[in-house]
């Protein structure tokens, strides 16, 4: 939260969150900023929340909310990225902490005589380049329209330059002043940069030699000493029904209420993808369109107009772009077209039509399958509490599980499987559900005795099921006589395991008195070495198994280390410090300290901010206020989709 409210308060200043609020509907919050002030009828009377004498009204609290929404989008986060209720009551929530947070440093400049003069307000709003004309002077009219055109009035300017002055030097300006300590940062790029120069090989249980074939004794012996490895697992038949989420039947009622919340989706008129760029006169709107009519292309001409404020528009409909002349101009434009610059309240315009989309209606019959689908799919995925209760007196009352209704959403399946869950055939038993439901049904199949009555076991996702044991099929030691072939490769391959272990043994004993080069000199294994084989924590190595990385990295140079790792043995040795690459050092200390400085900045404004709230008075959360704005910001922002599901 407070990273976003520094970049939004400092980095953009205030004088660009009313540019933002100007444009944001060009990249996606279909014009919601224009009228604000009219937007927010049939609310509760009253003010969210109260800190010291500042009042959060239902009015302040939806600006945020759509403030933060229009520095989310910009940042990358897509505005479907907010449909579901969880996502939308965490924006809202961090929405009033900006809020909170910044009335609390407006009182604690006030405890401490920080208050902004009439005269530097005046200078800042004077100082604004959204407010100047074509000449570069503060342009009274531009100022009016540009509040008047976004449901602002002088006091809330006033008092947003007032709160953003007061912060920056309660807050903000604190935090410009923190450096990070040099002996942490020289210790923390050392630790990333560090490389090591290794020598290594690796030895194969395969590779090892066993000395000649086994004799009958030996098998038989081998047999004996592991039973676990010739036996026939255990089996047993269940009957099992399974009530999940997925299964359980959405009505046609939450279907329709669906669809009609989405109507917007599902009935589209012709739409239009744009670019758009915004200036303040026209003198430089008509040089970017002749430019941009000549062919450059969208990423060209933002670098050479820097000072335009660009924005895009996928699929957008008349009424989503914020000025009446700017969507006529748009959609009277072909595809491929960039139009002649545009007046329009806030400036000039110059608008690219990227693609046109025919319009397209889905109806509810085609629509329902695919909601039907997601509604079933969503998360948290809970049984209805009538559904569960169903099921379970349906398994009171069926000591065979033969009398579970079909319509309640129930599986019965039938079988036998072993204690993994797989077939005779040797394939995975047809077990509804995924692996941690398969994983649950499994384990009470083989931890209920025979003949035990079914009760319903609840599972994390908020289903359940039920299991009766019919019959149990003990698991049987296979005969020697049937087995000799696997027995003979069990043998080979443990006796293998067993000389490489010694033969890597005794390379490793070696290898720590004279090195590893030295201990393999002249061996039959010297060729599979690897010398100078280099390590560093920026760049793992791929093809080396994390093991191995972290031996490399973690052992002091000249130790050796002897390692298992699948079927295979390693001997690890660090022969010495490798030279970070060109540049490597430096690169990272940039980006450590960048990341540092920002933690510790953010650390204090976060510290600050907390203080300065826990020494003001709150007054209580209309909580049903709160929900009631939020609901009907997003409702419009994001289409209402999620709310109430």
């Amino acid at each position: 939260m407070i990273t976003a409210l520094r970049h939004f308060v400092v980095d953009t200043w205030i004088g660009r969150v009313i540019a933002l609020a100007i444009f944001v509907a060009f990249i996606g919050l279909s014009g919601s900023f224009m009228g604000l002030s009219g937007g927010l009828g049939g609310m509760s009377p009253g003010d969210i929340t109260q800190i010291g004498h500042y009042k959060i009204t239902p009015r302040d609290f939806a600006r945020s909310i759509q403030q933060r929404l229009g520095y989310l989008q910009q940042s990358g986060v897509p505005l479907s990225a907010l449909r579901s209720p969880a996502a939308q009551q965490e924006v809202s929530f961090e929405s009033l902490r900006d809020l909170l947070t910044l009335k609390g440093a407006q009182l604690a400049g006030e405890r401490n005589g920080v208050t902004p003069s009439d005269e530097l307000i005046r200078q800042t709003v004077f100082s604004m380049p959204e407010f100047r004309d074509a000449q570069g002077h503060f342009s009274a009219d531009k100022m009016n329209q540009l509040l008047q055109s976004n449901g602002l009035q002088h006091q809330d300017l006033i008092e947003q330059v007032r709160q953003s002055k007061t912060a920056q030097a309660t807050m903000f300006g604190l935090a410009q002043h923190v450096t990070v300590p040099k002996a942490e940062l020289d210790q923390m790029v050392r630790f990333y940069t560090e490389a090591r120069k290794v020598d290594l090989i690796q030895l194969p249980f395969s590779a090892g030699k066993v000395p000649s074939q086994p004799s009958d004794a030996q098998l038989k012996r081998f047999y004996d000493n592991h039973p676990w490895l010739f036996k026939e697992p255990e089996y047993r038949h269940a009957r099992i029904v399974v009530l999940l989420p997925s299964k359980v039947e959405v009505t046609d009622d939450v279907v329709r209420a669906i669809y009609k919340q989405r109507t917007r989706d599902y009935n589209q008129p012709e739409t239009r993808s744009v670019e758009v760029l915004g200036f303040d006169n026209e003198a430089t709107a008509q040089k970017a369109a002749h430019s941009w009519q000549e062919g450059a292309t969208w990423e060209s001409i933002q670098k050479a107009f820097p000072q335009a404020i660009p924005a895009t528009l996928p699929n957008a409909r008349p009424e989503d772009l914020p000025d009446e002349a700017l969507a006529k101009a748009a959609f009277s434009a072909h595809s491929g077209q960039v139009m002649a610059p545009v007046k329009t309240a806030m400036g000039w315009s110059v608008v690219h039509v990227t693609s046109i989309t025919a319009p397209h209606q889905v109806s509810y019959e085609q629509a329902a399958p695919e909601i039907r689908a997601e509604v079933q799919k969503a998360e948290p995925s809970v049984v209805p509490s009538q559904h569960m209760q169903a099921f379970q007196e349906a398994v009171a009352g069926s000591t065979e599980l033969d009398k579970i209704p079909a319509d309640i959403g129930a599986v019965p399946v039938e079988g036998t499987l072993d204690a993994q869950g797989m077939t005779a055939e040797g394939s995975p038993a047809p077990l509804p559900g995924d692996e941690a439901t398969r994983k649950a049904i499994v384990q009470q199949v083989f931890s209920q005795a025979k003949g035990d009555y079914p009760h319903v076991v609840s599972l994390p996702n908020g289903g359940g099921f039920a299991v009766v044991v019919e019959n149990v099929q003990p698991g049987q030691q296979k005969a020697f006589d049937t087995v000799r072939a696997d027995v003979t490769t069990a043998w080979q391959e443990e006796q293998q395991k067993r000389a490489q272990e010694a033969r890597a043994t005794a390379l490793y004993q070696s290898a720590k008195k004279d090195g590893l080069q030295h201990a393999l000199s002249g061996q039959p294994e010297e060729a599979n070495l690897r010398k100078d084989e280099r390590f560093s924590r920026l760049q793992k190595r791929s093809d080396m198994p994390e093991l191995i990385n972290r031996a490399a990295l973690n052992q002091n140079v000249g130790q050796t280390a002897m390692l298992q790792e699948g079927s295979s043995f390693w001997l690890v040795q660090v022969t010495g410090s490798a030279a970070p690459a060109t540049g490597e050092q430096e690169a990272v200390r940039q980006r450590v300290e960048q990341q540092l400085l920002q933690g510790l900045q953010g650390d204090l404004i976060e510290s600050l901010g907390s203080s300065y709230q826990r020494e003001t008075s709150h007054r209580a959360l209309n909580t049903e206020l709160f929900h009631q704005v939020s609901e009907q910001i997003f409702g419009r922002l994001v289409g209402g989709a999620g709310q109430g599901q």
